[in-house]
């Protein structure tokens, strides 16, 4: 048998050269077209959730969703312990991934023990037994995942990983509100997830050919070097999100966690492409020569301006509508959550997507200090903002201190490659504002669901022809080019 890639020793990844330099930017601009195409699928199905479930569930019992999201999240952001990151900069042999393996299964292992010991004798959240193993097994279950999924991303096979994701998540979604429909209770969510993770774990292992078993002993090293700064800066961004449920949960009613988990969970389709442009990048970025790695990120990251930006000029516009007239008064107090949660996710947009080509351009040092502060920040300030602001406290702390971080990254990128992402989100951001401010009046003018909708959508077409006249636009041909010039890369 022929020696696999995977079982060679490992060293860097070369960096590509000529027709390879394109070469790479088709595959960034393909891969994160597929992922895409799976993020705007998986977006759907979960709109089609966001709407049932708040209709069959109390605010308190959809709370449980921002618990789910943030397991499924943390699962797949952290789950590998940051040695995906190592995977797509080096080659690892069979030995390594084995190790690796071991180490997973040690740390998630007793995370989760320690976690389900915890919650039955202190239980600081409220959760029946049931509710709490169901949120466990999910939680190790999708961190196990990570792994073999960041093997299908080196090699970026995204056509998988978008279908094992897209059933994932249309599981989730099918069976949570079949059980709310059937019996709603705090463990329909959990539920639902805990069997999405049991169906998507095998099909990934399956689909990236995972043969190695556990290994004791060495390996790279966890707290130390590239992998454990790429997971530390992960863990710091993923509790940002996670402070929403948890600090909320421990500062607020179930009632406000579930308006904020709502309001969360409406805003964050806009920025839903995000994570993807960074996964489908990173490898091809990690490959580039330096002063390529510019060029092929700006190109997407405008493109997901283009797509997220407009549909945050909606939700602006048409918060007050929708809410009354679809959710109900039960809701209408997360209105203006919705709104300042659409300010937050504009934010996202940028910070989400450029962590990958930070990491390969500035200090990781550095980095991981900005996102250890911001969020350290996020803390102290949503906790000293409560007793005025209540819970819109977490997104107001969210939205200063995102915004500082967006800063320093700009100056970051400044300094290191002469590139500013701020100046790549001025049009977009000055579309948003002409947009809102032309679509606004007419909502408080007629409050009704038509002219809400209606002046949503005009928001947004303002936003994207303010955005092009700027020049703050992408070349569409260019960018359908790229996705025909398959060329001799590697499969997806």
């Amino acid at each position: 048998m022929s020696e696999s890639p995977l079982d060679s020793p490992p060293d860097p990844v070369p960096l590509e050269t000529g027709d390879g330099r394109e070469e790479l930017k088709s595959q960034a601009v393909r891969g994160a077209a597929l992922l895409s195409v799976r993020q705007i699928l998986v977006g759907l199905i979960t709109v089609g959730g966001i709407i049932a479930l708040p209709l069959l569930l109390s605010p308190a019992e959809f709370s449980l969703y921002g618990y789910v999201n943030t397991v499924i999240l943390v699962g797949a952001a952290l789950g590998d312990l940051g040695l995906g990151a190592y995977i797509m900069k080096h080659r690892m042999s069979g030995r390594d991934l084995g190790r690796s393996l071991a180490l997973q299964l040690g740390f998630w292992g007793t995370v989760c023990l320690f976690l389900l010991a915890g919650a039955s004798i202190g239980n600081p959240f409220g959760f029946s037994m049931l509710t709490t193993s169901l949120l466990l097994l999910g939680l190790l279950l999708f961190s196990l995942q990570a792994l073999p999924t960041a093997l299908l991303e080196k090699e970026m096979r995204f056509k998988q990983i978008s279908a094992i994701e897209i059933v994932q998540r249309i599981v989730l979604i099918t069976l949570a509100v079949l059980l709310a429909v059937i019996h709603p209770s705090e463990w329909s969510i959990p539920l639902a997830a805990a069997v999405a993770a049991v169906i998507g774990y095998p099909a990934v292992l399956i689909s990236s050919g995972w043969r190695w078993r556990p290994r004791l002993g060495g390996g790279e090293p966890l707290f130390r070097g590239f992998s454990s700064q790429w997971w530390q800066v992960r863990i710091a961004n993923q509790a940002a999100y996670a402070a929403y449920p948890l600090l909320g949960g421990l500062l607020f009613s179930a009632h406000d966690v579930g308006l904020i988990v709502w309001a969360l969970a409406l805003t964050s389709i806009p920025a839903y492409l995000a994570p993807m442009v960074a996964r489908a990048t990173f490898p091809a970025l990690s490959r580039s020569e330096p002063s390529e790695r510019a060029a092929i990120y700006s190109g997407l990251f405008r493109g997901l301006l283009l797509i997220g930006v407009p549909l945050v000029a909606a939700l602006l516009v048409a918060a007050t509508p929708v809410t009354e007239h679809i959710f109900g008064p039960e809701w209408t107090d997360g209105i203006p959550l919705l709104r300042l949660e659409s300010i937050t996710t504009t934010i996202g947009i940028a910070s989400t997507s450029i962590v990958p080509f930070l990491f390969l351009t500035c200090s990781p040092s550095a980095i991981r200090s900005v996102c250890v502060t911001t969020l350290v920040a996020i803390i102290v300030l949503a906790v000293s903002l409560s007793p005025w602001l209540s819970y819109l406290s977490i997104s107001v702390a969210t939205i200063v201190c995102g915004s500082a971080q967006l800063i320093a990254f700009d100056r970051l990128l400044h300094r290191e490659v002469a590139y500013s992402p701020i100046r790549d989100m001025a049009p977009a951001l000055a579309g948003l504002a002409v947009g809102v401010a032309v679509g606004l009046p007419l909502v408080l003018a007629n409050g009704s669901l038509a002219v809400g909708i209606a002046a949503g959508i005009l928001a947004a077409v303002i936003q994207i022809a303010v955005t092009f006249l700027l020049k703050g636009g992408i070349d569409v041909r260019q960018a359908l080019g790229g996705l025909r010039n398959r060329g001799a890369g590697a499969p997806v």
